[in-house]
């Protein structure tokens, strides 16, 4: 994970009525930045995504923030995710020098940084080919009131797993950190596809999913 700061520039930079943002009449400065987010499996490779922000401007208890940078590190309590920054209510090269900054801390779950949303018309996710260990798969996932979600695995050749089918999968319904997926005949237990090539297909509406794993209980 990088967390890169992006500096919208108003100097010498497009058109005229960009650049009218950094006269010192109005009392601005040079520009905004914010925190996105870019991710990578090699660290060579990377893709940011730029909306929304990670850490946007705007009101942040109580400071009206125009500019922030993130301190390094990230901080696991319980289920939740901490995470440090200097936020100013100056603008980048600030004319006035009279805005408040504070160190502060924002939250959220464990392993929200980015989530697979599907919208009230509904969709479907089927993962690539893959093998595991454990006996249970287990979803960080929210559905809201209004969704759900059904999980299913599909053999080599794409076809639904007896028993394993995403029809047979009880509805998922809730916000949970590490909900156990559940099938009518089959209940719980994955262990009969452990070590096999299978696919995860994962169908839903309204739902935001944000990690699935194997465990052993």
């Amino acid at each position: 994970l990088a967390f890169p700061i992006m500096y919208f520039h108003y100097h010498d930079d497009g058109p005229e009525t960009r650049q009218a943002l950094g006269k010192r009449d109005r009392g601005r400065g040079s520009g905004t930045l914010e925190t996105q987010i870019a991710v990578s499996r090699d660290g060579v490779h990377w893709k940011r995504y730029p909306r929304p922000p990670y850490i946007k401007i705007g009101r942040h208890d109580g400071l009206d923030i125009h500019k922030n940078y993130i301190a390094h590190g990230m901080v696991h309590r319980g289920e939740e995710i901490w995470q440090y920054y200097l936020g100013s209510e100056q603008y980048h090269s600030d004319w006035g020098k009279g805005g408040r900054e504070a160190v502060l801390r924002v939250v959220q779950r464990f392993d929200g940084l980015i989530s697979a949303d599907t919208p009230y018309t509904g969709g479907k996710l089927i993962t690539r080919p893959l093998t595991f260990e454990g006996n249970r798969l287990a979803l960080n996932i929210d559905t809201g009131a209004g969704g759900y979600a059904q999980v299913g695995f599909l053999d080599e050749k794409g076809r639904p797993i007896d028993g394993f089918g995403v029809d047979d999968c009880v509805y998922i319904n809730g916000d949970f950190m590490g909900t156990e997926v559940e099938w009518l005949k089959k209940g719980r237990d994955v262990s009969s596809l452990a070590g096999k090539s299978v696919r995860i297909v994962i169908q839903s509406r309204g739902t935001k999913l944000y990690s699935l794993q194997f465990v052993r209980r």
